[in-house]
């Protein structure tokens, strides 16, 4: 009798054991969707923090969406199923401006929190090792001497082969891309009225969409399609293998000076979005983690709290980001020269 009733109990608990795990863990198909949309320079860390949350946070499927830093925050005023839960824009202050500008609306807090920075990044340039010889005599970046080959406009008339045909500066489209828009607030720092933006549209080769995407391109396409290109630290410093690779000796990452750092940060949506909002402030935690840090400081990008990077950085004059007001004028200067 004992021994049945022994029998009896062991089964029971097995049972119940076997409900709470099939209770708790996910069911392939049954896992709850998260939505994030990030900035192209953090794809890579993307494809890395995926897997390491996912296994963390075993009841969440992650996707995420790349978008330029502005196009971002400009549809994350349309509320849906489809639109990303977590966004993280290249720059905080994008993410400060869509709040302020809800609220001036009448409109509920558009974040359950606030923005989080999870990482930092500083503008730069890349530039074919030749290229740098004739552009920056002592291999220092120099924003007069950039301004002067594009107002040249020919390698010759720089003393440079005539083979190399025009000088093509690349950056992102500051309509569509943060790092475009640090890109022109740098070029125009001194100058005063719309020339500054007119003679930055005439250099820029084919603005690119999104900073990765520039930067794939400027690879691939070697001299020919581009001498020099302004993106961020963090971008540079992953795909300098790749670069390599393909181009003997690759290209040589300068620092201007001075040159702007950009905060990326986290915020979660309120509203309906793809994914619980519960979720979104777990990823961002994660993101924030020992384990989340060590993943963006290995690819590059410099900490939350500022730590990682180049050293080559050190004593490189940093500039704020502009403010929204600088921000607005400067992309109005750029439409008209268009």
């Amino acid at each position: 009798m004992a021994a049945t009733l022994t029998r009896r109990r062991l089964l029971s608990l097995l049972i119940a054991g076997a409900s709470l795990a099939l209770a708790t863990a996910p069911l392939p198909g049954l896992r709850r969707p998260l939505m994030v949309a990030v900035g192209s320079e953090l794809a890579a860390a993307m494809a890395e923090l995926e897997p390491l949350f996912e296994r963390r946070q075993g009841g969440i499927d992650l996707a995420w969406r790349v978008q330029g830093s502005q196009d971002m925050v400009n549809r994350a005023r349309e509320e849906g199923p489809e639109r990303p839960r977590v966004l993280i824009p290249a720059n905080r202050d994008l993410l400060s401006q869509l709040a302020a500008e809800l609220r001036a609306e009448g409109g509920a807090p558009a974040f359950l929190q606030a923005p989080a920075p999870v990482a930092r990044t500083l503008l730069v340039a890349v530039a074919w090792p030749e290229r740098v010889q004739k552009l920056f005599p002592d291999g220092r970046f120099s924003w007069p001497l950039l301004r002067r080959a594009a107002a040249a406009g020919q390698w010759g008339g720089l003393g440079a082969p005539q083979s190399w045909g025009s000088f093509d500066l690349r950056s992102a489209d500051p309509m569509r891309s943060n790092s475009g828009q640090l890109t022109l607030a740098l070029w125009c720092q001194d100058q005063n009225g719309p020339d500054c933006a007119a003679a930055l549209r005439r250099a820029v080769y084919r603005p690119a969409r999104s900073t990765d995407i520039l930067l794939q391109e400027f690879i691939s396409g070697g001299p020919n399609e581009g001498d020099l290109a302004l993106v961020y630290e963090a971008s540079a410093l992953a795909r300098q293998g790749e670069a390599g690779r393909l181009r003997p000796g690759g290209y040589l990452l300068l620092f201007p000076d001075p040159t702007i750092e950009t905060v990326l940060a986290a915020a979660v949506l309120r509203g309906e979005a793809a994914g619980r909002a519960e979720d979104g402030e777990r990823f961002v935690a994660f993101l924030l983690s020992p384990e989340g840090q060590g993943v963006l400081t290995r690819l590059g990008f410099r900490g939350a709290d500022g730590g990682g990077g180049s050293p080559a950085a050190r004593g490189v004059k940093r500039l704020p980001p502009p403010s929204p007001e600088q921000r607005e004028e400067l992309l109005r200067l750029w439409q008209q020269a268009g």
